[in-house]
């Protein structure tokens, strides 16, 4: 009686046990003080009552290509095609995803058939037979069927930390991605601010050195003073100190 009794307890913590390790844990949940629900965190980025500011709206995907400028738009393709992180970034992006689709794949239903002929030639003294034997075609074959079934929920937290570190993969790129074309963009528009300031500072220059002409032209008439010369060569030699030196 106590055997058997022992027996039934024994069976009852084995199902409740099994019960337990069926079902998986809770989803990760955020520390309440996190900084990340934070109301500074949260809070946006851009002036919101600019009705020009869209601040929920997505980068287009070749935003570069508003400035409508074709040496822009060379220089960024470039820098996409021959820029080693990014080509790093899409290695790692193409594993992650492998990864998942294996995690997906883990549990389930497996196959696995195998199918061979070989050709053979029997001894004829094996049969009592004295003449020999005609060779003969042999033919195997197999076909199995697996189910794993996931007790403990680990297939279904490897597929979730699998998805999870392909998206992050992902972002990782993309963020990398825009920070590179920011980069050039940026850089391009500051040569284009240089070449322009280049520019206007050659232009006055060039006028002032016409008015020094000027001036040196109404001295040989009589009807300029050195002084006046003086004040014009001295805008001329500050306008050549600004220039920046190539």
């Amino acid at each position: 009686m106590n055997r058997l009794r022992f027996k039934h307890v024994m069976l009852g913590l084995a199902v409740a046990s099994l019960n337990a390790c069926a079902t998986v844990g809770p989803d990760y949940q955020l520390p309440a003080g996190s900084a990340f629900q934070r109301p500074e965190a949260n809070a946006a980025l851009l002036d919101t009552a600019n009705p020009k500011v869209a601040a929920g709206a997505e980068l287009p995907p070749r935003w570069w290509e508003l400035y409508q400028d074709p040496t822009l738009n060379g220089l960024v393709e470039q820098a996409l095609r021959d820029n080693v992180e990014l080509k790093v970034a899409d290695a790692h992006l193409r594993r992650a995803a492998a990864v998942y689709e294996q995690a997906l794949d883990a549990g389930g239903f497996e196959y696995e058939a195998e199918a061979g002929v070989s050709r053979a030639q029997l001894s004829a003294e094996s049969f009592l037979q004295e003449h020999e034997l005609p060779p003969i075609n042999l033919a195997d074959g197999k076909f199995a069927v697996s189910y794993q079934f996931d007790l403990f929920g680990k297939l279904k937290r490897a597929a979730e930390a699998a998805r999870a570190d392909e998206q992050a993969t992902a972002a990782a790129m993309d963020l990398a991605r825009v920070s590179l074309v920011a980069q050039v963009a940026g850089s391009y528009v500051e040569i284009c601010h240089a070449n322009h300031e280049l520019h206007v500072a050659e232009h006055s220059l060039e006028l002032q050195q016409r008015s020094r002409e000027v001036t040196q032209r109404l001295i040989n008439a009589g009807r300029g003073t050195p002084p006046e010369l003086a004040r014009a060569n001295a805008q001329v030699a500050m306008l050549e100190a600004a220039l920046p030196p190539l």
